[in-house]
């Protein structure tokens, strides 16, 4: 599978982010095989036909609907040309986390790092045009870099983002606090690089030195959902991936993600999809555009 891999010295200059319009160069950033990338993205629709697969469930595009990507899922588009208008965001966490000393900020947004709800949002055209103002002064302030575009950039980006975080929480109608108790970031940064080892509450307990109660009740605040709900959609997302993206057999998946055997593996899937890992592979392959 093809992986992305941000170009950090584009402009002749290290920039950990950029912007642009799909009007411009439409045909780079609509790949229809399914790939990954190293950094974040963001898709803006103002005016858009298609569909996008992410993580193995197809998007219908709507005017003013956003596509939030974390690095390393997997994705694929089929998006029509004619009449396309909007923006692509990529950007590095470090542009930000850096600046503000905070490994975590990232993880601090409810729409990235997120197998609870769609990572997709369709906004009113008051509000996308809020967005549309704060992007289009990114896109001029990249086309005229100066030595403190930097900090201009890193304002509107942190402002977009973080309005985006309102807005898809409150849509979504979870929590949008982004300054709350550390844990909950640090569960799911820890559930990004354990999922494929550790799926018992008890072992990001220990990870996080926290007791079941706390971290249960911090998850159901922030999310809506329990801990256990929440590593058991992520370490489902994984599995399915493995079914979509790879020719390895149940045994040898089971084998990657620590399963004891293929049958709790099999039995985890079915409790979950109501499908066999199997039948849901085959569905897969028949249906996808």
């Amino acid at each position: 599978m093809r992986k992305f891999i941000f170009e950090k010295r584009k402009y002749g200059f290290e920039l950990l982010m950029d912007l642009h319009r799909f009007e411009n160069n439409a045909n780079v950033f609509f790949e229809p095989k399914p790939h990954t990338t190293d950094f974040f993205e963001i898709m803006i629709f103002e005016k858009a036909n298609g569909v996008i697969e992410l993580n193995g469930h197809l998007i219908e595009i709507a005017d003013n609907s956003f596509f939030f990507i974390s690095p390393f899922q997997t994705k694929s588009c089929r998006v029509s040309l004619n009449q396309l208008k909007g923006f692509h965001l990529v950007f590095q966490s470090d542009f930000l986390s850096d600046f503000f000393n905070d490994a975590l900020f990232t993880y601090r947004l409810q729409y990235f790092y997120n197998t609870q709800y769609p990572q997709y949002l369709c906004l009113k055209d008051a509000d996308f045009n809020i967005i549309k103002i704060a992007f289009n002064e990114i896109i001029t302030e990249i086309s005229n870099y100066q030595n403190d575009s930097t900090h201009i950039l890193r304002s509107l980006l942190y402002f977009s983002l973080s309005k985006l975080n309102r807005l898809y929480s409150n849509f979504y109608h979870i929590s949008p606090d982004t300054q709350s108790n550390t844990v909950i970031y640090r569960f799911k940064a820890l559930l990004e690089q354990n999922i494929r080892n550790l799926h018992a509450v008890a072992d990001y307990c220990n990870l996080l030195n926290v007791t079941r109660h706390q971290l249960n009740t911090l998850a159901k605040e922030y999310t809506k959902h329990t801990t256990r709900e929440i590593i058991n959609n992520r370490l489902l997302l994984e599995i399915k991936t493995e079914l979509r993206y790879s020719n390895k057999t149940i045994a040898e998946i089971s084998d990657a993600l620590q399963f004891s055997e293929p049958n709790n593996l099999t039995r985890f899937f079915q409790k979950l999809t109501g499908t066999s890992p199997t039948t849901y592979r085959k569905n897969y392959q028949n249906d996808r555009f």
